[in-house]
């Protein structure tokens, strides 16, 4: 589904528009659309602590010097921007480890990383774009990208747990991110997933994520490391994901989906 821009402030709209037609003029012909997904797009997003999760679709490959170009844009933003940079052909790999123009990510220093080669986890950003994103430029993301089949998806998920909770900000929420995409097939905010798993989840489990959802609306980190209470709840999502593609019977596979708010189309 493709969000409208409610619930996104009017100054980072600005930016946003700002920056895409920037970025439209460096990327030049190549150009097919820029694709904006994540907490933006799903109406959770906090200045201090997320960054803009982007994707630019060209047409064809991006020469070095522009690639560079492209890094000195996002130095010279106010946004914290996540960006990969796919041609049409790349977006249509269905591989765990997809093959990408560049990335450029936030670095904390004047000049943003960029890396060039395959990306990990963008199935896991391509189907979060197809799911649920805002277009900057270009036509919508449903036009050109299709969803990832679910086992590449477990996958990918299954691959990511091991790294919530030594790298991840919001550990808590993130795993009942993880969680809800294993039982319901399709992904949500961490917001949204977390007031899903204080039923789903055991009671125990209770205060830890409540804790988590306060401190994210409040847009404080939540990196302490990995606790015993953080360890126990990612032992109980392993639970509920091994059951899940099993097929055992549990309480959160009950649990209804979120239904889709207004403003979704």
């Amino acid at each position: 589904m493709t969000i409208r821009w409610s619930g996104c402030p009017s100054d980072l709209k600005r930016r946003l528009r700002r920056y895409a037609a920037a970025l439209s003029d460096v990327v030049g012909e190549r150009h097919v659309g820029i694709y904006v997904h994540g907490s933006v797009a799903r109406g959770c997003h906090n200045p201090t602590t997320s960054d803009v999760d982007m994707i630019v679709v060209m047409r064809s490959p991006c020469p070095a010097d522009r690639a560079e170009q492209l890094a000195a844009l996002h130095g010279r933003s106010s946004l914290r921007l996540d960006a990969t940079f796919v041609t049409l052909h790349q977006l249509g790999h269905d591989e765990a480890l997809t093959p990408v123009e560049f990335v450029i990510k936030p670095s904390g220093q004047s000049k943003p990383r960029l890396s060039r080669g395959s990306h990990g986890y963008f199935l896991l950003d391509r189907q979060d774009a197809y799911e649920c994103s805002i277009t900057l430029a270009g036509v919508p993301f449903r036009n050109l990208a299709r969803a990832v089949p679910w086992p590449l998806l477990g996958g990918c998920l299954e691959d990511l747990l091991p790294h919530i909770l030594p790298k991840f900000k919001n550990p808590a929420l993130m795993l009942c991110r993880i969680a809800y995409a294993f039982v319901h097939r399709e992904f949500r905010s961490k917001r949204e997933a977390g007031r899903w798993a204080l039923t789903a989840f055991d009671d125990r489990w209770r205060p830890l994520i409540e804790d988590a959802l306060n401190k994210y609306a409040q847009g404080l980190r939540d990196d302490s490391g990995p606790t015993e209470e953080l360890r126990g709840i990612e032992r109980h999502c392993r639970e509920i994901i091994v059951q899940t593609r099993d097929g055992i019977p549990h309480e959160a596979l009950s649990s209804p989906p979120i239904a889709s708010g207004p403003g979704r189309a």
